[in-house]
């Protein structure tokens, strides 16, 4: 197993560098409501700016932990620029909808693509490697130019293939018998760490079928910056929480609105969870995150708070807020 010493000088940089590279991330502020990008003409009200969300942030101070495996790509003890994350929506031209089972390590076409654990070769298709660890355990790597055959057995570092033409990364997945795990999870591929906390750029308010829909418009950062053409584009945060506090009443309690910490989720959900337009990446477009936070809130009249956050796998931390009123059923603008 390859040794990581220089991941706490790693991480030591990275909080050197956090309130920077806050301060950069954010956004000029200013003191109006505009329209949704997320709710459309349904919009009952909307807070989209940051003077609006009155939006904190907080770093992450996880304790350190050891990484199961290195990266696929040389060098194997350094971070690399990583454009998809687990669960980022992938929206095909013809409607078929689906999470995006792993995370996309940018990489230049026809750069040399490694195996992080030795194990058992299988394909599963011309350009996607699986290798077998264990059992109920393998490691995949898609649009890759295969250097091995079927069957073969490689140890770890092994050359597995190059990038493929055209696709700028390595589709990297762990799988664990049926599951599809989260690689940037504590403990998982390192080092990785991130000095950035995850954007809510939007709440806003909808008029439903059975209540009142409230949805946000929330993503994160990648960090080392992707270059190229798919630079400043979105990823999913990794959890997202709400929570709805009535004036002069007791603060309300965290509610889970998304979880994707730690492995990819049913395919099913994908409708409950991102929420119309929500839109994937693609070079050099980037896509749109609204995610579902509640699909019928039924208030009663009187004054509330609704609040929004969004972290990381590093524990960095968004809290955004919009105040709202309600009168005779009705949410007012």
């Amino acid at each position: 197993m390859a040794t990581y010493s220089h991941l706490r000088s790693s991480a030591a940089a990275a909080s050197l560098l956090a309130a920077a590279l806050l301060a950069a991330h954010a956004r000029p502020a200013a003191a109006q409501q505009l329209q949704s990008t997320c709710g459309g003409p349904r919009t009952l009200l909307a807070a989209t700016t940051p003077a609006a969300l009155a939006a904190v942030q907080t770093l992450g101070h996880l304790p350190a932990s050891r990484p199961a495996y290195g990266w696929p790509v040389k060098p194997f003890d350094r971070q690399h620029p990583v454009r998809a994350f687990l669960n980022d929506p992938r929206i095909g031209r013809n409607g078929v909808i689906s999470f995006h089972f792993g995370i996309d390590v940018a990489a230049p076409d026809g750069t040399p693509v490694y195996a992080v654990e030795g194990g058992t070769v299988f394909f599963d298709s011309t350009e996607a490697i699986a290798v077998k660890v264990a059992p109920q355990h393998e490691f995949g790597y898609w649009h890759v130019e295969p250097a091995v055959k079927p069957h073969q057995i490689v140890r770890q570092h092994d050359l597995l293939g190059y990038v493929g033409r055209g696709w700028g990364h390595v589709h990297f997945a762990e799988r664990v018998g049926s599951r599809y795990l989260n690689p940037l999870r504590p403990g998982g591929l390192g080092p990785y760490t991130d000095p950035l906390a995850p954007d809510v750029a939007e709440i806003s308010l909808l008029h439903g079928r059975s209540g009142v829909q409230i949805l946000a418009n929330a993503y994160d950062t990648t960090w080392p910056p992707v270059p190229g053409p798919w630079a400043h584009e979105p990823v999913a945060p990794a959890l997202i929480q709400w929570r709805v506090t009535r004036a002069g009443g007791r603060r309300g309690s965290w509610r889970t609105a998304v979880d994707f910490r730690g492995e990819m989720l049913d395919r099913r959900l994908f409708n409950t969870i991102y929420a119309a337009p929500t839109a994937q990446n693609h070079k050099g477009k980037a896509g749109l995150y609204c995610f579902y936070l509640a699909h019928a809130w039924k208030p009663a009249d009187g004054s509330y708070r609704i609040e929004v956050a969004a972290t990381d796998t590093r524990a960095n931390r968004t809290v955004a807020r919009v105040d709202v009123t309600v009168v005779d059923g009705q949410v007012q603008r």
